[in-house]
């Protein structure tokens, strides 16, 4: 899995953010969005957030994707991080 930061727009305030995505390695061209890591206000904090997700990851965290089955390595879509 690769770790990466990128640009958000939130339509609600009109500003600029930034956010976590999660390449899998299966899945080239869909990624991952972990809840909870979108929001952020500036680069530096995407990249300590960045950071701290990679290491969960490394540690043995998993992503827990929705409830109906939607889990999918071609389609792009929102999961959680559970240690």
């Amino acid at each position: 899995m690769q770790v990466r930061t990128q640009r958000n727009f939130n339509k609600k305030t009109g500003e600029d953010l930034f956010g976590l995505s999660i390449k899998l390695e299966v899945g080239h061209i869909y990624c991952k969005y972990p809840i909870g890591h979108q929001d952020y206000k500036t680069i530096t904090e995407a990249t300590k957030a960045k950071k701290k997700v990679m290491e969960q990851l490394r540690n043995g965290a998993h992503l827990d994707y929705g409830i109906n089955g939607t889990a999918g390595i071609n389609k792009a879509e929102y999961v959680k991080i559970v240690d």
